[in-house]
């Protein structure tokens, strides 16, 4: 069965709602550049499905445009798309209750024609929705957005999440905080979102385009910051871009894809440049002090790998001297032991999390993302017992351009897990309300 949805929108704030299950919300018309240099113009926003028992297929949206005496002077097509402006695969079905942005790109009739408002048709074919992961004691839903980062405070009481595409600087994000006590959400600015300026930009010498992808980062409760510049040397710098050091220098063919932040501003930095590529990876300090050697030094990856508080334990995996499985990397000497035996699931799940017994300093126990028949697990590696627990089901499910990432608080007992894509979101993991790992 089909339907169609009219839909109008006011710019000056003005929407008149419909009571139909698909609406759209948050339209506004952007400014872009083509592929030749021409301007563009589209309209964006968000497809609504309110109907509690539908999901929708198939969708096309049309968008028109009209001027302040009611002509049409523009119309175009539209589709589903992330966070990062990433079209959607084309059997993506928009669950009840659930939301997802969409550009259309218009074709103004006259160059200099003046857009009052929009109307937007959507066409879509309802379908079973699909069940989403069964409740499951421990993993609780906090948000269905592309989370693209998350910093927990200092106390593990609470952490800030940024909702956004996770190659755009964060200040580009829309940041919230989680309060774990209350379990409340609370809209937030980053805290050092005033830093990030022109000034800031001049002083690391980067133009708009380069200040743009250089995957600026602050150390969390830190006085330090990461950037790639435009040759993708990576530097650390204070907070206003001054006292600038040089760490690795060897990255000029590479692709950084994040830096992942570890307790006292130390941080794993890894680099791929598409969904099942090698990933290379490093540990360092915003103040520029290495901790394991640079990229080509350190063994390959098949998924992001996962560093210790310390950064000088790296859990990866892959193959080593024909034994497949998960390995424990330590940087300081190139000791390199076989953990357990499994399949990669691929470089966009999350990475393992090797925990240091604080006794005997030694890892003890490593959480990580299986694929094991089909499904996504939660298992953690017993390391004294040599036994793999399977903990829970985890709410996983990847395409290749998403990407899966999660942060551990500071006492080690919760984890906040955030996803990209169509099925994106952020859960927080109680792992004390799981299994044991004994």
């Amino acid at each position: 069965m089909r339907k169609w949805f009219w839909l109008l929108f006011l710019f000056v704030g003005t929407t008149y709602a419909q009571a139909e299950p698909l609406t759209a919300e948050n339209i506004d018309i952007v400014e872009g550049v083509g592929d030749f240099g021409q301007p563009t113009l589209s309209a964006v926003g968000e497809i609504v499905n309110a109907s509690a028992d539908s999901a929708f297929a198939n969708l096309s949206i049309t968008a028109q445009a009209y001027d302040v005496g009611g002509t049409l002077v523009g119309e175009g097509v539209g589709f589903l798309v992330n966070q990062c402006d990433v079209g959607l695969p084309f059997d993506f079905a928009l669950q009840p209750d659930s939301r997802q942005t969409f550009a259309a790109p218009l074709e103004l009739f006259e160059v200099d024609a003046e857009i009052e408002r929009v109307e937007v048709l959507i066409d879509g074919e309802t379908v079973e929705p699909v069940a989403l992961m069964p409740d499951v004691e421990g993993i609780t839903r906090l948000s269905d957005q592309e989370i693209a980062s998350v910093e927990w405070d200092a106390e593990g009481q609470s952490f800030l999440f940024g909702v956004g595409c996770r190659a755009d600087l964060f200040t580009e994000w829309e940041w919230s905080r989680y309060d774990v006590a209350e379990a409340e959400i609370t809209p937030e600015t980053h805290p050092r979102a005033a830093l990030v300026t022109e000034d800031l930009a001049q002083r690391l010498g980067l133009d708009a385009l380069f200040f743009a992808r250089s995957m600026l980062t602050y150390a969390p409760g830190g006085d330090r910051l990461v950037f790639q510049d435009e040759i993708n040397d990576l530097l650390t710098a204070a907070p206003e871009g001054r006292f600038q050091r040089l760490l690795f220098n060897d990255q000029h063919n590479r692709t950084l894809q994040g830096v992942h932040w570890l307790p006292e501003e130390r941080f794993l930095a890894y680099y791929f440049g598409a969904y099942g590529d090698p990933v290379l990876y490093y540990t360092a300090t915003a103040e520029g002090q290495r901790i394991s050697p640079q990229l080509d030094g350190n063994p390959e990856s098949e998924i992001v790998p996962g560093a210790s508080a310390d950064g000088r334990r790296i859990v990866f995996a892959g193959t080593v001297e024909d034994e497949r499985g998960y390995f424990l990397y330590v940087t300081s000497n190139n000791f390199i032991e076989l953990l357990f035996q499994a399949e990669p699931p691929g470089n966009n799940y999350p990475p393992p999390i090797p925990l240091v017994d604080p006794e005997s300093d030694l890892v003890n126990r490593v959480y990580t993302a299986l694929d094991m028949d089909g499904e996504n697990r939660l298992v953690c590696f017993n390391r004294d017992t040599g036994d793999l627990h399977d903990l829970a089901p985890l709410p996983l499910d990847l395409q290749p351009d998403d990407r899966a990432e999660w942060w551990i608080a500071p006492d080690e007992q919760t984890i906040a897990l955030g996803v990209t894509g169509a099925n994106g979101g952020l859960w927080l993991i109680d792992l004390a309300a799981l299994p044991s790992c004994e």
